[in-house]
């Protein structure tokens, strides 16, 4: 059998070669070999068996009829039988005698002796073949019907015998017999013809030769009685048949290459198909290690070619990752039980959440349960990881490679999934060829026929669920298409994005449209363009902006926050994206304002949003700047206090979904815009609630009107609570009393040769468990070099660094770079820092050196979960003030006194701890950048702990602020979840830590610090 020799019109063609010339598995030594033993054979009388042994489909039939082309007709008569013809005994010895007599010489008269005699002996021989002792008596009936035809006609079967053995004794011509597919006989078809063969059939100058694999041969013996289900019974009988076992020569590897490669490109060619670098790098990689270790031979490899040639031109070449397809293509013929399992599984392996038991149904043992043979397991389990990487062991691993697969068309991509299994173009889904076609058109300002399939497509039935999904799997198609694009061809196409939003949002409360999809298109456009500005009515336009806002947060690199900050501080015309950034970032404010002062007739759009992003970008004290110059300014509190209530959507199985109004951090806002502020507009706080009490207010009702009561409810009983209490405006976050920290006590950094005066710490905890990160699962993340550079990069941006930085001012040091002190490679990663004085001199360790900070990096997963990861920062600073003077400079002798002269004052501690709670932040942004496609979801738990070593009134000035008679302490921790700004807790441990040293009447003095009132 051969492929490439097939013109392409004939690609499915399995038909056998006669001619060496044809023959591309280099068979012409055996070939050659087998004839002159055939020869050889041939020159001497006694019938031969020669069996040609090979599996099915390695090509037994063309290396059996390029054998017959090497022998000589002049000298050799041949004749073939074809099993799938023989329906019993009589037809066995019919057709065997049959084709002897066709291969002998009709016009001389030792073959018309010889054809004449084997007629005869075929009369007696064919009922004889029951008779034949091979597996056992023969029935009675038959003998007795035999022996009676004997007799009849005067001879017997074996006088009958002699004379054919004499007529081809003189005819002195040899024959050859060739029974192909001797395997696929059912077995009382394949005992007759063993029977036949090995005795009626031993005739003079008679030769055979059997084709068959033996591994089928011998199962099928073994269900007959003359094997019983011995193996060994089996082989010992097809020992007694075939006389000259012949091995077919194996399919080399370079030839099974050479095959697979010319077929595969013609195969490819026919469907007008290409492959980048890399697609050719993978499918290099699935030849060798799967296709064609499995397809070992000619047949099964042209099997697969066949079905690549059928399907691919029907799926499209274009639309799917070629090698990925001819991946699933391999299984789907060869382990029909497995790909019925894959399909019924496709959407869970696709999927980006993590499935536990998934990996379970396409383990080892399930692999041998769909029919994989042990052989092949491993390579199979192999494949299926290359093709769902959702399938390997480590979340890491198959996060990072679903996120490079994205907008690749491969099989994992669920945008694309579907067309591998449809094995056909899917009707209603715009291709990829036009969607490209379409984008050129809109880059170009020439949009065609193609951009107007694309508009339709863009137009879902908005209550269609299957519509909305189809139209989402466009989007993000399109948005992977779009990467090609320059600078100039995307700003281009930036107009045509923002038309489609008003036809893309779903209308019902709480609906996820494909809108959001949409936003996915936007970011890869702003990340590419470069050209003209944007339309000057979009940074402005409410129904646009909290697109524009998200993909902006998309389309910039990380970390985020920190670069749109970088670029709506460039001056105007440094980049066509700072541009864009500082038109939307400005435009979101002056939404904030417009929105708020049209009151309760202001269009709903999410004003909460605008101002979320606003702090991210430019931190709360510049936002908290601008609401309160505004505020000053005019802008009603209570109509601003509306757009910052919550609104939540109300999820129901029975139902549409629906939106109310959650909460309002009362709390939060009179520290943003100041007490005195909300207080001095008490009067119109009153008349917004109009004697409605907040328990009786309607909460489904999210309009302008009902939020601004609402807020003014909530803000009267925060008012009211903090005349009537005195303290109760500071923020009281919840203690966390379960915690992991209990024995946390990392050596963060070294105490200089002396315990420190004061060392304050937080240990913050990604996500917020009951855990820390578990050692046994080792760490997660990038390798040891690149981590060590997250960690110093964090920590050199930290706030308390920042805190340092500040201090040489004031304190006359200079703050150290970060440098790692410490690592064990994945699992923990620990840095150094600090300040020296920056006076010469002849100095003491402690005095030189008298600030040091640590910062220590945990990654692990939870031990009760090894699947969810967990992260754990822990950032200290310690002082060694006893060697300060009242200005921080470095003192001739160590201090005694209480409080110390460098001792900190209440605001400055505040500062140094919310510098270090800030340290929440950087734990965020190193997940970020160890992990980008998996930020954890909770709000982190944040331990913060203060040691001293004579007592907290040592090194804080605390003698405005009376005092209980209390226990002395050296020690004072608390645990908060980090749900409230890093000045709420702040603000909040301070008051507990020095309640619970005592204190009191300090309430006030943490109130103005972190609630400052005007001078």
């Amino acid at each position: 059998m051969t492929v490439s020799g097939l013109p392409d019109g004939s690609w499915w063609v399995d038909d056998p070669i006669d001619e060496l010339s044809s023959d591309v598995f280099g068979r012409g030594p055996f070939v050659a070999r087998a004839v002159t033993l055939l020869d050889q054979i041939g020159s001497r009388p006694s019938s031969t068996v020669v069996g040609l042994v090979g599996p099915w489909g390695s090509g037994k039939t063309s290396t059996i009829r390029m054998i017959v082309a090497g022998l000589s007709p002049d000298r050799w008569g041949i004749t073939w039988i074809n099993p799938w013809a023989l329906s019993g005994p009589d037809a066995v010895v019919t057709e065997l005698l049959g084709a002897i007599r066709a291969a002998v010489p009709e016009k001389t008269t030792a073959g018309t002796r010889v054809r004449q005699q084997l007629s005869r002996y075929g009369v007696l021989a064919t009922p004889a073949l029951s008779m034949v002792p091979v597996v056992g008596s023969a029935a009675t009936a038959v003998a007795n019907e035999v022996l009676q035809r004997l007799t009849d006609q005067g001879t017997t079967l074996e006088e009958q015998a002699d004379q054919v053995r004499e007529a081809l004794h003189a005819l002195a011509r040899p024959t050859l017999v060739v029974i192909d597919d001797v395997d696929r006989l059912q077995p009382e078809q394949l005992l007759a013809v063993f029977r036949a063969v090995r005795v009626l059939g031993r005739l003079p100058h008679v030769h055979y030769v059997l084709a068959y694999d033996q591994e089928t041969i011998l199962d099928v013996l073994s269900t007959t009685p003359i094997a019983d289900k011995h193996g060994a019974r089996a082989v010992a009988f097809l020992e007694k048949i075939v006389t000259l076992r012949l091995e077919q020569p194996p399919v080399r590897l370079e030839h099974a290459e050479s095959l697979f490669n010319t077929g595969f490109a013609g195969a490819l060619g026919r469907a007008s198909a290409s492959l980048s670098e890399d697609a050719q790098r993978r499918m290099v990689e699935e030849r060798e290690a799967l296709l064609l270790r499995v397809l070992t031979e000619p047949r099964s490899v042209a099997r697969l070619l066949a079905q690549v040639d059928i399907y691919l031109p029907m799926v499209g070449a274009a639309e799917v990752d070629v090698v990925d397809f001819i991946a699933l293509t391999f299984l789907r013929i060869t382990y029909p039980r497995l790909y019925q399992a894959i399909a019924m599984h496709r959407g869970a392996l696709v999927d980006t959440t993590d499935h536990a038991d998934l990996r379970a149904e396409f383990d080892e043992a399930a692999l041998a349960r769909f029919d994989v043979p042990a052989p092949h397991i491993g390579r199979v389990a192999d494949a299926l990881q290359r093709l769902f990487p959702r399938l390997t062991a480590d979340p890491a691993r198959w996060a990072v490679a679903q996120h490079r697969r994205r907008g690749q068309r491969r099989i994992s991509d669920r945008d694309y999934t579907e067309r591998y299994f449809a094995l056909t173009s899917i009707t209603g889904e715009i291709s990829d060829s036009t969607l490209f076609q379409a984008i050129r058109e809109l880059a170009e300002g020439r949009p065609g026929r193609a951009a107007g399939d694309l508009t339709l497509a863009l137009r879902p039935d908005l209550t269609d669920a299957h519509a909305c999904d189809r139209t989402a799997r466009t989007l993000r198609r399109t948005a992977s298409l779009s990467a090609e694009l320059s600078g100039s061809e995307a700003a281009a196409v930036l107009p045509y994005v923002f038309e489609q939003f008003g036809h893309l949002r779903v209308p019902a409360a709480g609906g996820f449209g494909p809108d959001e999809e949409a936003t996915v298109w936007l970011a890869a456009l702003l990340q590419r363009a470069d050209g003209g500005p944007l339309p000057a009515t979009v940074p402005g336009d409410p129904g646009l902006l909290p697109y524009l806002l998200k993909a902006i947060r998309m389309a910039v690199p990380e970390p985020g926050d920190a670069t749109i900050a970088r670029l709506a501080a460039q001056p105007p015309g440094s980049s066509w994206l700072a541009d864009v950034v500082r038109a939307t970032y400005e435009a979101s404010w002056e939404r904030v304002q417009e929105n708020t002062r049209l009151g309760d007739s202001a269009p709903i759009e999410p004003v909460s949003l605008y101002v979320s992003r606003l702090e991210s970008a430019f931190g709360d004290a510049e936002v908290d700047r601008r609401i309160t110059g505004a505020v000053d300014g005019g802008l009603p509190i209570a109509d601003f206090a509306a757009r910052l209530v919550d609104i939540e959507v109300v999820f129901s199985s029975s139902g549409p979904h629906h939106t109310r109004i959650g909460g309002f951090d009362a709390t939060a806002f009179l520290g943003r815009v100041g007490r005195h502020r909300v207080s001095a507009v008490r009067a119109q706080l009153d008349s917004a609630t109009a004697g409605i009490q907040l328990g009786a207010l309607d909460r489904a009702d999210v309009s302008w009107a009902n939020r601004r009561r609402f807020a003014a409810s909530t803000l009267i009983e925060a008012l009211d609570a903090g005349t009537t209490e005195p303290g109760r405006l500071l923020p009281t976050p919840r203690e966390e009393h379960r915690h992991p920290f209990t024995n946390h006590r990392p050596s963060l950094m070294s105490d200089g040769g002396g315990a420190f005066d004061l060392m304050l710490q937080v240990a913050v905890l990604l996500p917020a468990g009951e855990e820390t990160p578990a050692r046994a699962y080792n760490g997660w993340g990038p390798p040891v070099e690149a981590r060590e550079e997250i960690l110093l990069a964090a920590m050199q941006s930290a706030a308390i660094s920042d805190w340092l930085r500040t201090r040489r001012s004031d304190w006359g040091i200079a703050a150290e770079p970060w440098a790692i002190s410490d690592a064990d490679g994945r699992y923990y990663t620990t840095a150094q820092s600090g300040a020296r004085a920056a006076t010469p001199g002849a100095l003491g360790m402690r005095q030189a050196f008298p600030v040091r900070a640590g910062a220590q990096l945990i990654t692990g997963h939870v031990a009760q979960s090894p699947n969810q990861r967990s992260l754990l920062l822990t950032v200290g600073i310690g002082f060694h003030l006893a060697e300060l003077d009242n200005q921080h400079r470095p003192a001739e002798t160590r201090a005694r006194s209480a409080p110390l002269p460098a001792a900190f004052t209440l605001h400055g501690l505040f500062e140094l701890t919310d510098a270090l709670v800030r340290c929440a932040q950087t734990a965020n942004m190193i997940w970020t950048q160890l992990d980008a496609q998996s930020p954890p979801h909770e709000a982190p738990l944040l331990h913060l702990s203060l040691t001293t070593a004579e007592g907290l009134a040592a090194v804080v000035d605390l003698r405005n602020y009376a005092r209980r008679d209390t226990a002395g302490r050296n020690q004072y921790s608390k645990v908060y979840r980090h749900r409230s700004g890093s000045g709420d807790i702040a603000a909040a441990v301070l008051r507990d830590w020095l309640s619970e040293a005592g204190y009191r009447q300090h309430d006030q003095a943490i109130l103005d610090m972190w609630d400052p009132a005007p001078q």
